[in-house]
């Protein structure tokens, strides 16, 4: 691992500040390991240096306006002279020409299938759609050229970028254990009787969440109350926003709960307070691609069964560690699923504790986090003397 400190700029324009895998996980690994790291992110920031780690406010704009923020980005990063520019968003390829002058290592982390994911995107022309994918991926394929080392979620991801460069890690999704050691439960939220079902995370149709809405109608219309189901995170898409909550404000009063954005600090809280994590991802998009959802792990972590559909990724972990229901992705899949954990409760709290067992020994960040300071030390072997402008 590396031994010399490094000046390292973690770079998005499109997540958080508390994003669990950039700052959560990877920030942190590399302030503990002595390193001065700068998350470079829009506003609002944290005050201080949260766990060891410095935050450089880029100004928030719209996703229409966003690449605006090149001279912002500029400026820190000849401020700050980083040995190593890790950026997170496909955006900045567009910058590297400029950022190839200023830096020694630039490092991009692919945290999805993002090409692919431009099919689905609500905002671009519809005549668009079916062509964006293939423009991205010969796209970025070319802008790579420029960068020292890649970080994917899943090797899978790696097919899709060419064979430049060379030096590249595999960092899943886990979710670093330690957030869930004694998770407590929200309180009040255990003396609802019902079985309790939570998805958290972006709130769109291709994670399924017209399928969850369409599983409870039809379990309401056979006449059974015995399921609640919590929905946190955002929508991205105001009209199809408007749609889940008149579902939910009409036909499912009382079955479904919005909770909002949640916190990364929340979250736990939030999944002990359920029996069930439930991941309904569709077809569409990047879904039938192996994943690593961080929502599922982070579930298991606090001792939910899970509901998944039978897709990469999802399904294999599920099953091998019989820790949940692996269904078809369609409603009639996720009903009898759900109709599965409703006939033996107890089996499902068995479920959730063989799940959190799995996480904390073989799926949790401390298990690989490792492999991030040995790829920077690697990275980094010709460039840890004080770089000069």
């Amino acid at each position: 691992m590396t031994t010399a400190a490094l000046r390292i700029v973690h770079l998005s324009i499109v997540h958080r500040p508390d994003d669990p895998r950039i700052f959560e996980r990877e920030c942190r690994t590399l302030a503990d390991a002595g390193h001065a790291v700068t998350y470079v992110v829009p506003a609002p920031v944290p005050g201080g240096s949260p766990h060891g780690v410095d935050f450089w406010a880029l100004p928030q704009r719209p996703r229409s306006r966003r690449l605006l923020n090149t001279t912002e980005i500029l400026r820190a990063v000849r401020t700050l002279k980083p040995h190593v520019v890790h950026f997170h968003d496909p955006e900045i390829l567009a910058i590297l020409p400029v950022l190839r002058r200023l830096v020694p290592r630039l490092v991009y982390d692919v945290h999805e299938y993002h090409h692919l994911e431009l099919a689905q995107k609500y905002y671009l022309p519809e005549r668009v759609r079916p062509h964006a994918p293939k423009a991205a991926a010969a796209a970025q394929r070319t802008a790579l050229r420029l960068v020292d080392g890649l970080v994917a979620v899943v090797d899978d991801q790696f097919d899709d970028l060419g064979p430049r460069p060379a030096l590249r890690v595999t960092l899943p999704n886990y979710p670093r254990f330690t957030r869930f050691a004694e998770p407590e439960a929200r309180v009040g939220r255990r003396a609802d009787p019902r079985l309790r079902l939570v998805h958290i995370g972006s709130l769109t149709k291709s994670r399924g969440v017209p399928t969850m809405l369409d599983v409870l109608a039809r379990h309401q219309a056979e006449g059974h109350n015995d399921a609640l189901l919590c929905l946190g995170g955002v929508f991205y898409n105001p009209k199809f926003e408007a749609e889940v909550r008149e579902r939910i404000d009409g036909e499912l009063a009382g079955r479904v709960e919005l909770l909002g954005r949640v916190a990364p600090d929340d979250v736990p809280g939030y999944l002990a307070a359920a029996d069930v994590v439930w991941i309904a991802s569709t077809l569409g998009g990047q879904h039938h691609r192996r994943m690593v959802p961080t929502k599922l792990y982070e579930g298991l972590a606090a001792g939910c069964a899970a509901l998944v559909s039978d897709l990469p990724g999802r399904a294999d972990v599920v099953l091998a560690e019989d820790c949940g229901v692996a269904v078809p992705p369609t409603v009639e899949g996720h009903a009898a699923g759900l109709a599965k954990l409703l006939a033996d409760r107890d089996a499902v709290a068995q479920m959730g504790a063989r799940g959190r067992h799995a996480v904390e020994q073989r799926y949790c960040w401390e298990v690989i986090e490792d492999r991030l300071l040995d790829f920077y030390d690697e990275l980094t072997r010709s460039c840890t003397a004080p770089v000069t402008r």
